[in-house]
């Protein structure tokens, strides 16, 4: 006895389910389209590169089925969604670090305490704009 029963895909299935401008993608793009705005409205704008950089993309998985990855490809886009920890920064280019402090005085030092970051969930957020 067969371990699995294989049912003959009827005319148009693929059209519907598996393609990105039948009903299915189409609605898909509709959703990502929603948590992508979500996203942007939300994220950090302190120099507006990571909400620039915010894009859908489709993927296909094996088998045919398609989807969206809601995202960004910014180096600090992880950090900004899930925050840091307090480090010390060095930078290994130059000498000296040049910063203005909370008096305003100009200050030069070879290295700074940071305190860290809170997480700004900016995608995981906006999940639920993808839902009905």
């Amino acid at each position: 006895m067969p371990d699995r029963i294989q049912v003959p895909v009827q005319p148009g299935y693929n059209q519907v389910f598996k393609s990105r401008v039948g009903p299915v993608g189409r609605e898909i793009d509709r959703r990502g389209s929603r948590v992508l705005q979500g996203a942007r409205g939300q994220v950090g704008v302190r120099t507006d590169q990571l909400r620039r950089n915010l894009h859908k993309e489709w993927f296909t998985r094996p088998g045919g089925d398609v989807g969206m990855r809601v995202g960004s490809s910014v180096g600090h886009a992880l950090l900004h969604h899930e925050g840091t920890r307090p480090h010390i920064i060095r930078d290994r280019r130059v000498k000296m670090l040049r910063y203005i402090n909370k008096r305003g005085e100009v200050v030069f030092a070879r290295q700074v305490w940071h305190p860290g970051t809170r997480p700004n969930r900016y995608l995981e957020d906006n999940l639920h704009l993808a839902g009905g």
